[in-house]
């Protein structure tokens, strides 16, 4: 079988029209503009995630703050010398002796 040059310019010319450059710049130009409308999407998310993080860290460092005012605060509650004023206001009798249950032997049940 010869191969002529009538028969592969046909196949060239079925070929070309199959996938033009055209089409094939579309493609990509599409392809392109896809990608950096992801870019810019996913961009902007972490943008504002990283406000929203930073939001939150100063929220936690003034909130640790209070915390910590707080729980010197009850202590300072708890102390002796805020306790005993209160104490004399309550009338409350004072315990001289203490009597102590103790068990002598540790009891086991049998079944």
């Amino acid at each position: 079988m010869k191969i002529t040059n009538k028969h592969l310019q046909q196949k060239r010319h079925c070929v070309s029209h199959r996938i033009s450059w055209r089409s094939i710049n579309i493609i990509l130009g599409c392809a392109c503009l896809a990608c950096g409308v992801f870019y810019l999407v996913g961009m902007n998310d972490l943008t504002v995630k990283g406000f929203v993080l930073r939001d939150m860290k100063s929220r936690i460092n003034l909130l640790a703050g209070e915390n910590q005012d707080l729980q010197a605060k009850a202590l300072t509650l708890q102390s002796y010398t805020a306790l005993s004023p209160r104490l004399q206001g309550l009338n409350m009798i004072a315990v001289d002796d203490v009597a102590y249950i103790s068990a002598q032997e540790a009891v086991l049940a049998k079944k």
